[in-house]
Parts: structure tokens; sequence; C-alpha cells
């Protein structure tokens, strides 16, 4: 197994697989992923009226108006499976059992409002436990109470809180948000990140990575700043993420 541990390479995600080559969110794209060698894969994840955690990042479908919460699995995979370019949608369970084993994981727990989030990260970490997962693997939301959640559960699963621009402005305080829900490594959006931020977050002994970078003028100036990773959806930031050896000083 893949277990997640300190690099001195920058570590880098592969987001929602390899978007630039495949479909997102699909076994395609997240073989492509472990084929490219990237150090994580990170994927979304819903649940379903019939309660399927599937692998899919909209929350809704716009094209017939229907929230993923409203439909059945297997009416979701008649709709993208019927497009002209089909598309597989798996479950949570399907990557698990064919490469869960392979990589690193950051699993983001969408947040569906009405549908209880003890609930959804309960299935989650049952699907993890029968897997046998646990070090390769990340639990990260928008929503800090998910994560609490997850410690609550199982405090062996590593958490962390994604900081953007929408939900800094609820949570107020990013020290409120380590205080009060204790994420492990905070995950932010690119255009938020600054020198001071790093160092701060690093002060409280925690990763800080950043969303979502796909040139290699961006990813020079994060490893400048020591940012301990990356999300992308470009493999052509490999190379140069290959080549970085930083340490905090």
């Amino acid at each position: 197994m893949t277990k997640l541990k300190e690099n001195k390479n920058i570590f880098v995600y592969a987001h929602r697989g390899v978007p630039t080559l495949c479909q997102e969110n699909t076994m395609e794209s997240f073989k492509k992923a472990v084929d490219l060698k990237y150090n994580g894969i990170e994927m979304d994840v819903l649940t379903t009226k019939d309660k399927k955690i599937i692998v899919f990042h909209d929350k809704k479908i716009n094209s017939i108006d229907k929230k993923i919460k409203d439909l059945t699995f297997e009416e979701i995979k008649n709709i993208y499976e019927k497009k002209k370019k089909p598309i597989k949608v798996p479950t949570l369970c399907d990557v698990l059992e064919k490469i869960g084993h392979k990589t690193v994981f950051n699993i983001e727990v969408k947040d569906q409002g009405e549908i209880s989030q003890k609930y959804v990260i309960g299935k989650v970490i049952e699907l993890l436990k029968r897997h046998n997962l646990f070090d390769n693997i990340i639990i990260s939301s928008f929503n800090a109470q998910i994560l609490k959640e997850s410690k609550k559960i199982d405090n062996r699963y590593k958490t962390a809180w994604i900081w953007s621009k929408k939900n800094y402005r609820f949570y107020n305080s990013w020290k409120k948000v380590l205080r009060h829900y204790g994420p492990d490594k905070i995950h932010i959006n690119q255009s938020l990140l600054t020198k001071k931020i790093i160092d701060k977050v690093h002060k409280t002994n925690r990763e800080i990575f950043a969303y979502t970078v796909n040139d290699k003028k961006t990813l020079r100036k994060l490893i400048e700043m020591k940012v301990d990773g990356v999300f992308t959806d470009s493999p052509t930031i490999l190379d140069l993420s290959r080549g970085t050896n930083h340490q905090r000083t």
C-alpha cells in the first residue's frame, strides 16, 4: 500500500483524475493518474436517492434540472451512458476495489444539504474500512462539520478543510476552523494563498495544499513559498514538481 508521508518533492494530486486526457471522476481517469505516477488522486463523492455513494462532482444535473440526491444510481447511469460520448459513473466502492491500494486518495465529501452529514461520512468510512484502507486516505470537505463528524466516527482518518473565498467568509477565521473542527490539513484556493498564510499554517504543524494549479509559472511561485502540495488538472507540471527538493526551515 502507498502510504502518505513527508516527501522532499512537492506532493501532486490528480484533480478528479486527469481531466485533460480523460473524462473526470471516472475509472479511466483514475487509472491514467496511477500510470502517470501522480502522488495521489482527488475525487468527489455524493449520495444518491437509493443511498449509493458515487464518484461525481456536480450536485445537480442541469440538463434535466434534478439533484443527484433525488435520483437513483441506475437513473444517473442511464443518463450518462446514453450520451453521445458515454460516461461510466463509478461508485466509491468500484474505485476502492480496483485501485484503492495503489495510491493516496483525497476523498472530497460534498455537502448535500438536507442529507445527514453523519450518515454520508459514516457510509464513506464504512466503505474504506471494508477495503482495509486507512493510511493512504484523506477526507476533505468545504463543510468543516463533515470533518468533525469523520473524527467522531474514526479519528484514524486524516481530514482536510477546503478553504475558499465563500466558506472563509462563513467561518470567519481559519484558526477558528482548526480549533473547533480539528482538520489535519488545509487545502486552499491558490488565489488566496500567501507566504504569510503558509508560514502560519506550518507553525500549527499542519500541511497546506493549493488548488487548482495548472501552469508551471504558478507552481514555481508556490514551490518558492514552500507549499506542501498542489491539485492539478494537467500532467504537464509533473516534471517540474518532481524536480523540487525543498524542506521547511
